[in-house]
């Protein structure tokens, strides 16, 4: 073969191979997103523009401490601050008796404010004396030995809430649940208000990411290259 057929058949192989020449990897980036979606909730603002809270029934009456009454003020007060719309509260003589499964009842208290929820129930607080074991004194020989263990007297309170969530419109139930939350205390003199507000917080930390919705955060993968 001549030297100038050859350098040509070179030439014209060169853009052959290029074109089977296999194609680099791309690099292809993850990375990982997150979003803020908005949580399910019993009170949407969209659909309701009031909450009316009632006084609740009091289980175990105090002369000293009328807990349905505060227990009214204190949620009217919090859920001021967090629901957009209107917080009104409204006394119902009950009789004594929970009306919460009487939509007749709820109908005619709304008095044409449909787009309202009464905020209900029932509640108790009842303190206690206990007796418990001193931290650090368990004696050498075991737990068991009952003459050699510290005891010291403890006073628990416990906070109970039957909560229903009542709608104006309908008088038919919309939420439902029983909350109850304890806390024990050395000093035996604690008075019921200091009790209350302590375990009435705890409560509203789980009564209100269910009324209002609790935004949950998904993690989604982006793929970038």
């Amino acid at each position: 073969m001549r030297p100038n057929v050859f350098l040509a058949l070179v030439f014209l192989s060169l853009p052959l191979a290029a074109t089977c020449r296999p194609p680099l990897a791309s690099k292809t980036l993850v990375i990982g997103v997150q979003e803020e979606k908005p949580g399910v909730a019993v009170l949407p603002p969209s659909l309701f523009s009031e909450i009316i809270v009632t006084d609740f029934r009091d289980d175990a009456p105090s002369p000293d401490f009328a807990l349905g009454r505060e227990l009214q003020g204190y949620l009217a007060a919090e859920l001021g601050r967090s629901f957009k719309g209107a917080v009104s509260r409204m006394d119902l003589s009950r009789d004594g008796k929970i009306a919460a499964d009487d939509p007749a009842f709820w109908r005619q208290a709304a008095a044409g404010r449909e787009r309202a929820v009464f905020l209900t129930g029932s509640a108790g607080l009842v303190g206690r004396t206990l007796k418990a074991l001193k931290k650090r004194s368990l004696p050498v020989d075991g737990p068991f030995n009952l003459d050699r263990r510290g005891l010291i007297e403890q006073r628990r309170w416990t906070l109970s809430i039957d909560l229903a969530v009542v709608s104006a419109a309908t008088g038919e139930i919309l939420y439902q649940r029983t909350f109850s939350e304890d806390r024990d205390y050395s000093d035996l003199d604690k008075p019921a208000e200091f009790a209350f507000a302590e375990l009435a917080d705890r409560i509203r930390a789980l009564l209100f990411p269910v009324l209002f919705g609790a935004p949950t955060i998904e993690e989604r993968a982006h793929l970038r290259r």
